[in-house]
């Protein structure tokens, strides 16, 4: 038994968290992004609507226990990992936060658990955490996790797993869940539970910092296994029934697998940081790297050119990105460095290389050199279509570029016609700011029915 909050609970083995820990610091600044005190009154009326009554509630990844001062209830406990949260705020009486990991309790019996946990992405987990965090969750739940979850669906697994079986979990998380093939084991495990969900789309300027479209997600116990979606009115922010999770009546673009095909699919290179391993044309002039031998063209980005744009061509590229100051050269390691490579690489601090993909590589800069893919496509974008660029120069894709390999020339001329005139609106769950997010397997689905209609 807690002795500070009456709430029933195992010892379990706690994660590690000095401050010299590779990427905890970088972890903590990800997770802080606060829920304003507006839309948590507006998370306490969806649960008051369900639960009148409320004794005991827990929040895991609690920041400075905002959630307790709003809402009825008997007795609440937050989890924060963060020691410079606590105290940063007032809270009730019967409020206590508790400077601890989420996942070091194993309660059973909250009544409700609430709360808006981090969005971290797995790219920037610090290393380790997941390997010490899904064993737990596995032996409570008995479910595997993507290896491509981010931090909040781990929270959400451990909110589900510490409410009673008449309980109720009312976390802000990205609407994204509703369709991601990241999320699937959390949609599954939930549906083969029968348990209620209600996911309320939050407007964009919730979290305006964020390039994600939140949710107010009610997981409801006590529910017959219905799955009800809300939209927000932008104007009375009233919520409303709305007819099918995606943005209109078109189904959401489905995922599939990369196998054989003539044209797929591949997300543009994560090196672990751009601000590292791709430079401007001023950054590699000055650490005197040259073309060819210590860099090559990498594009990050589409947002710089018109939407009519169809080649990559080398004039182009000198002009938009190159004098542009664009970051655009990506530092090669598939060789042994020059020995000016070999010294600028000496020269990036600890500071600006601390990510869990540096981290965890044996040799912090060496990376798999991608491919070079015969078109660039914009995996972000708004309107109908992604912009996307004959790749004329051989540059590589790089972040949110992603890139298509194509067996021949005229496949890929096809293949980026079909990009330019697709009409994706209404087929992709939105982020945020009206910004759409084609996922690599969205795309290979897309190339599909593009080459299907050529043929």
């Amino acid at each position: 038994m807690d002795r500070t909050s009456g709430i029933e609970q195992a010892a379990a083995p706690k994660l590690v968290w000095h401050d010299d820990h590779p990427g905890v610091s970088a972890y903590l600044d990800r997770c802080q992004v606060d829920t304003p005190d507006s839309w948590i009154a507006r998370v306490w009326e969806v649960v008051a609507a369900k639960r009148p009554t409320v004794g005991t509630v827990v929040e895991f990844g609690a920041g400075d226990g905002r959630f307790s001062c709003y809402g009825k209830f008997k007795k609440y406990i937050g989890y924060e990992v963060d020691k410079a949260r606590i105290g940063q705020r007032a809270l009730p009486k019967n409020a206590e936060l508790v400077n601890d990991d989420a996942f070091s309790t194993t309660i059973t019996n909250a009544d409700v658990c609430i709360g808006n946990p981090p969005y971290v992405r797995n790219q920037d987990l610090p290393a380790g955490w997941r390997e010490t965090v899904a064993p737990k969750l596995k032996a409570r739940l008995g479910i595997e996790i993507s290896g491509l979850a981010n931090a909040w669906q781990y929270f959400f697994f451990q909110s589900l797993a510490s409410t009673h079986n008449k309980g109720l979990v009312a976390l802000v998380v990205p609407y994204e869940w509703v369709s991601r093939p990241s999320s699937k084991a959390l949609r599954n495990y939930i549906q083969e539970k029968g348990w209620s969900v209600d996911v309320y789309r939050l407007p964009d300027s919730v979290f305006g910092r964020v390039l994600t479209t939140a949710s107010i997600t009610v997981v409801d116990k006590t529910g017959s296994g219905r799955w009800r979606y809300f939209d927000t009115d932008e104007t009375t922010q009233q919520f409303a029934l709305a007819k099918t999770a995606s943005l209109g009546n078109r189904r959401v673009l489905a995922y599939a697998h990369s196998t054989d095909r003539i044209a797929v699919a591949k997300r543009g290179l994560s090196p672990g940081t751009q601000k590292v391993f791709v430079l401007t044309e001023g950054e590699r002039v000055r650490h005197g790297l040259k073309r060819d031998r210590d860099v090559v063209p990498g594009i990050t980005t589409l947002r710089n050119i018109d939407g009519e744009k169809t080649r990559l061509t080398q004039e182009f590229f000198e002009k938009h990105y190159v004098q542009a100051g664009m970051r655009c050269w990506l530092v090669r390691t598939d060789h042994e460095p020059s020995r000016d490579l070999k010294l600028y690489l000496d020269s990036v601090g600890k500071v600006d290389r601390d990510t869990a993909t540096c981290n965890n590589r044996e040799i912090w800069w060496k990376f798999t050199m991608p491919e070079t893919p015969r078109v660039l496509v914009s995996m972000g974008f708004r309107g109908q279509a992604p912009k996307c660029l004959l790749n004329d120069i051989g540059a590589r894709s790089v972040g949110g570029v992603g890139g298509i390999y194509c067996t021949t020339k005229a496949t890929a001329a096809k293949v980026a016609s079909g990009l330019r005139s697709a009409k994706l609106h209404g087929r992709l769950v939105s982020y945020s700011n009206g910004l759409l997010k084609l996922e690599i397997n969205q795309l290979n689905t897309l190339l599909d029915e593009i080459l299907l209609e050529e043929n």
